[in-house]
């Protein structure tokens, strides 16, 4: 079943962002907060995606995945973001 997760990703110096986007097209969804923290609509699960991503983090980065309950959610973001977790949800969930 997909579902919404947080994807915190600190990568290497060598790793580009054009690399990361390309993991992340995997995903059926996904919104780039800022350079270390994603939010995905997938099927994948959390280790999925470990698996997915590790290869950017060697050597020194960092990686958290983690499934998102957006039931149980406030906050202030980007009109822009807040546009897109709903019409996400609203795509995949109707």
């Amino acid at each position: 079943m997909a579902g919404f997760y947080m994807v915190y990703l600190d990568r290497n110096l060598d790793v580009t962002i054009d690399d990361v986007k390309k993991t992340f097209d995997l995903a059926l969804e996904w919104y780039r907060i800022n350079s270390e923290l994603w939010i995905i609509y997938s099927t994948g699960d959390a280790e999925k995606w470990y698996s997915r991503l590790k290869k950017y983090i060697k050597d020194g980065g960092h990686i958290f995945v983690c499934k998102l309950n957006i039931a149980d959610r406030q906050g202030w973001m980007s009109k822009e973001f807040w546009n897109w977790l709903r019409e996400t949800r609203l795509k995949y969930t109707e």
